[in-house]
């Protein structure tokens, strides 16, 4: 169903960029981090329906380089600060879901296959 991973598609880049624009910084303190691990593995999720498994490392990578950027968009930007934890919690949602569908894949994934 292409119009299913197009839905999933822009509605994972639109949580990132919601992620951008709106920030957690607004959460308690602690909750940050739980809700940032829930965002970016509902991104990875999104993205991987939308690439319908085909592409699971370049899924990973840009989750994992999207939240690499977010971290340094927060040093430039004076309400928010830079933690090592919210970078941990991003890459570790981001792998355990890829982990998960990966091991449920069933089709071999674009990368590995031999033109």
């Amino acid at each position: 169903m292409p119009t299913e991973r197009f839905v999933c598609l822009t509605t994972g880049v639109g949580i990132m960029l919601a992620l951008v624009f709106i920030g957690a910084d607004r959460l308690p303190p602690h909750w940050d981090k739980l809700a940032r691990f829930i965002c970016f593995a509902l991104i990875t999720a999104l993205l991987w329906r939308g690439t319908a498994g085909r592409a699971p490392f370049a899924v990973l990578a840009s989750v994992l380089a999207f939240s690499l950027l977010d971290e340094l968009h927060q040093l430039v930007a004076p309400p928010h600060r830079t933690e090592l934890l919210d970078l941990v919690a991003d890459a570790s949602a981001a792998i355990a879901v890829a982990g998960v569908l990966l091991i449920r894949r069933k089709a071999p994934c674009a990368e590995s296959s031999q033109p």
